[in-house]
């Protein structure tokens, strides 16, 4: 019997999982979901209520090496540590293509890099969001896209890629290819920096245009700029609607 343990901190994720392993019916595989121990917002999810439910894969590592045969990082909040996944066949569902959007927010990114973007399912190896690739998918990019929209695009693509790779990917069948190059790797410090706008920054209606588009994502605050007056901070998004 393989054991596989999906780790995700996504709930719109998590359930279309849950769905897919329904629908594809693997035999003699056992499935076992979890999420982060810290503000993981599959806490409140009614399937992990009053459970002892997340686990943190760096303080229980034997126990991950010693019961699983794989394991599914799906948008989970954790860094996994090397020996994880040097003794467990660990994959990764990043919302990104790579090599191009390795790390965090990468629709940020490839809004205002102007950038491709796409979803991307990999083996881990102990850099972020790096090591060999199963499948990856163009994710079409518009310009009336928020950071919203378009990580919605590439929700969808994750699930198609785990929808055409999944018996490969539990039955370990699939085969990888090596990114072309390292890529660019965005860090959450790079995203906080993008969120302060500077009041006195002279930029092309254009570059402004494409940076708070970039930064609109519901429910969160991410863009602000100083109040002079008041010293606090002041949160802006855009809302886009093209006419018909």
């Amino acid at each position: 019997m393989k054991k596989v343990l999906v780790l995700t901190d996504n709930i719109l994720q998590y359930e279309r999982f849950k769905n897919l392993v329904s629908e594809k019916q693997i035999p003699d595989c056992e499935f076992i979901y979890s999420h982060s121990p810290v503000n993981s917002p599959l806490e409140v999810h009614q399937d992990f209520l009053n459970k002892i439910s997340s686990i943190d894969v760096n303080l229980q590592t034997d126990f991950l090496i010693s019961n699983f045969n794989l394991i599914i990082s799906m948008h989970c909040f954790q860094f996994f540590p090397k020996a994880l996944v040097n003794n467990v066949r660990c994959l990764n569902v990043h919302p990104g293509y790579n090599p191009i959007n390795r790390g965090w927010y990468p629709q940020v990114f490839a809004i205002i890099n102007d950038l491709p973007i796409g979803a991307t399912i990999h083996e881990m190896d102990e850099k972020l969001d790096n090591g060999p690739i199963i499948a990856r998918k163009f994710v079409k990019k518009d310009f009336t896209d928020t950071s919203d929209s378009l990580y919605e695009k590439i929700l969808d693509a994750e699930i198609e890629l785990l929808e055409e790779y999944f018996e490969s990917i539990i039955n370990n069948t699939y085969k990888t290819n090596i990114p072309e190059e390292q890529g660019k790797l965005y860090l959450k410090k790079d995203f906080n920096r993008l969120c302060e706008l500077n009041l006195n920054e002279t930029i092309t209606f254009h570059d402004f245009y494409n940076k708070l588009r970039a930064l609109s994502h519901s429910p969160y605050q991410n863009a602000y700029f100083i109040n002079p007056e008041t010293g606090k901070k002041v949160f802006i998004s855009i809302n886009i609607k093209e006419s018909e």
